[in-house]
């Protein structure tokens, strides 16, 4: 047996050095998908002709999906992504998570109003919906002013 001897080409070189880095990552992104259908494939037990009959497809059209040089169709991808059942693309909307922050001050001072009823509970109570507090988890002995 021989050993391999390393071969150079400027032609291929030249073809290389041509290559953009964003065509190098359409074909890198290409071979993920090749190899997440391939992977589909043989989770469900399949050959590639029985993929090719569950799309309706020729296996000669799989062989090249399966080679990683296939522009795809985002229609194909949906077809491939419902017979396989997995994930080939990304989707869903991610809901941002939203974080509201209320500051309040809670002290012993008391301030009485007309009706005997203390400040902060007047005050609680005539907040906006948004800044609501329920009046009854606040014990009146405990708390009798508290700032918004």
């Amino acid at each position: 047996m021989s050993k391999a001897e390393n071969y150079e080409s400027d032609i291929l070189n030249d073809i290389l050095d041509e290559i953009t880095p964003s065509e190098l990552l359409k074909v890198e992104k290409r071979m993920v998908l090749a190899q997440k259908i391939s992977e589909g494939i043989k989770a469900k037990g399949w050959k590639k002709i029985d993929f090719a009959g569950a799309l309706n497809k020729r296996p000669s059209e799989i062989t090249k999906w399966l080679s990683g040089t296939h522009n795809f169709n985002s229609d194909t991808l949906f077809d491939i992504e419902a017979v396989l059942n997995i994930s080939l693309i990304a989707t869903e909307r991610q809901q941002k998570e939203q974080i509201i922050t209320y500051n309040f001050t809670v002290s012993q001072e008391q301030q009485t109003t007309k009706n005997g009823m203390d400040y902060w509970m007047e005050k609680a109570l005539n907040k906006s919906k948004h800044d609501s507090i329920s009046h009854l988890s606040l014990s009146q002995k405990n708390i009798t002013n508290c700032e918004f």
